[in-house]
């Protein structure tokens, strides 16, 4: 079995996370963290990571 960063559920956000359950797959339209939030100031850091779970449309649109 693979692992990538879709597969990791620490990287997702907490209603993907939660999502990912039986039963509350409908969490997956709450979820807000679609996009990197930087550090201001902080030349690149990322403050919070966006969600890495597949059902965001960002995830197929990179290559």
């Amino acid at each position: 079995m693979s692992t990538s960063a879709t597969d990791d559920l620490s990287a997702r956000s907490a209603e993907c996370a939660l999502a990912a359950q039986a039963g509350y797959q409908d969490l997956h339209q709450d979820c807000r963290q679609t996009d990197d939030i930087p550090l201001p100031h902080g030349g690149g850091i990322v403050l919070v990571a966006r969600c890495t779970c597949p059902c965001h449309t960002y995830i197929a649109t990179e290559a």
